[in-house]
């Protein structure tokens, strides 16, 4: 019996550890949550209804929005994730941009969206911006990093919702100026709480 303990309690003992970790690595529940799928050789606007469906898994909206290789754009800078970001201050209109994406979810569950957000002083910004998010019925704003200077300075930000419908859609939008603001967003992830 001393044999048989000695041997299946480490053994059981893993199989517990193992198990209460389920949830460390879920996945994301969204597509293309970094935009690398084209991918854009430089800055790519995506302002017409030709271009709505451009980035893999998203769709524009408003005045659509830029979609850039970050590094190709602002030397010395660097995506959150990748190399490929979203700015939904398009500055070629000046009535906001956006960008969405509907995903499978289960009506009364909990979720968490974590993203980047980011800023720049390039081309004269002011270096601070506003990225609203609309989810499961409801809107929220939140500020970018303010940029010190040219470089792009990011940070992640964090929201919990709760799904009303089996069919969730997650929207990022910006109407503010676009010669006076950026409003980037990089690395998107949903996941199940």
């Amino acid at each position: 019996m001393n044999g048989f303990k000695k041997y299946v309690t480490p053994l059981l003992l893993s199989f517990a550890l193992l198990g209460s970790g389920g949830n460390a690595a879920a996945a994301n529940l969204l597509v293309n949550g970094s935009f690398e799928q084209p991918g854009c050789s430089g800055s790519c606007i995506l302002d017409t209804p030709a271009k709505t469906n451009f980035i893999t898994g998203w769709t524009t909206f408003l005045s659509g929005a830029e979609y850039f290789n970050m590094p190709a754009m602002f030397g010395g800078s660097v995506a959150a994730d990748g190399v490929v970001i979203v700015d939904l201050a398009n500055y070629v209109y000046g009535n906001g941009g956006g960008i969405q994406q509907n995903f499978a979810t289960t009506a009364g569950a909990k979720y968490r969206l974590t993203f980047s957000a980011g800023n720049s002083r390039y081309a004269s910004r002011s270096g601070d911006g506003v990225i609203q998010v609309k989810v499961a019925g409801q809107t929220v704003s939140f500020n970018t990093p303010v940029a010190k200077g040219v470089a792009v300075e990011w940070s992640t930000i964090t929201y919990d919702f709760t799904a009303t419908t089996s069919q969730t859609t997650l929207a990022f939008f910006n109407e503010q100026n676009p010669y006076n603001n950026f409003a980037f967003i990089d690395n998107v992830i949903v996941e199940r709480l």
